[in-house]
């Protein structure tokens, strides 16, 4: 019973170990997502592209700079609940993310249908007080397709501290470390999932299995009988 008891303990705090790397791995930093489209199969079609955020903390404001294929899809205009950008209404709105909590300023600093490009579109609060935290969407951006085929949907800036990289400012004026992730549109199908060999759950739980059967092993196999041993030496002793 007693070495019953030992592999119980021992497994307790393998699992117990293993749930604290696993938290510590969700514990990451912001992602900011542009939303994939697919099976847009006909020219003329309209459909929502949305702009996410997860795992925000003190969200201020946020910056984005986007970039697109122009000969295969435009931003859908005529909106007049849209930004406006030298006097023509595009399709782009601020989604409930910061709005939701108290007053934003939303805008764009140039919108170019042309060339396949908004830059510094951005929303954020004008004064000091609530920020937000959480998952939610920052823009939602109504587009038509113009061709069939492919197109991603590229965050390609503006940050200055990471190249490349949409901005995420907290309340200090500080932008916080994050992930973009890319979107795209296309007349295909979303892509199958990925092996489950490389999910995160799989990455965890095989090592935690892998430590669990090893220590199983050396307390059937080792611990127990030298138990069983020292027991049976011991009423020896005794009679």
């Amino acid at each position: 019973m007693r070495g019953k008891r030992i592999l119980l303990t021992m497994l307790t705090l393998v699992f117990s170990v293993s749930l604290v790397n696993v938290s510590e791995i969700h514990a990451a930093s912001p992602i900011v997502t542009v939303t994939s489209v697919y099976n847009v199969k006909e020219t003329g079609v309209t459909f929502l592209v949305n702009i996410t955020v997860t795992d925000a903390s003190d969200l201020f404001m946020w910056v984005i700079n986007l970039r697109w294929d122009p000969d295969m899809v435009k931003i859908s205009t005529g909106d007049t609940r849209g930004l406006s950008d030298k006097g023509i209404y595009y399709n782009i709105y601020e989604g409930p993310f910061l709005k939701s909590i108290r007053s934003t300023v939303f805008l764009a600093n140039d919108i170019d249908n042309t060339e396949g490009n908004i830059t510094a579109l951005t929303a954020g609060y004008l004064t000091p007080g609530s920020t937000g935290s959480g998952n939610g969407i920052l823009a939602t951006i109504n587009f038509t397709s113009i061709d069939v085929g492919t197109t991603t949907m590229e965050i390609i800036g503006p940050s200055s501290a990471y190249a490349g990289q949409s901005m995420l400012i907290d309340h200090t004026g500080k932008e916080m470390s994050h992930e973009d992730v890319d979107g795209v549109v296309s007349e295909r199908g979303p892509p199958p999932p990925p092996p489950f060999w490389t999910q995160l759950w799989f990455q965890v739980a095989v090592p935690v299995i892998v430590v669990a059967v090893v220590l199983g092993y050396v307390v059937i196999k080792v611990v127990m009988p030298a138990r069983e041993r020292r027991e049976a030496e011991e009423e020896e002793m005794v009679e």
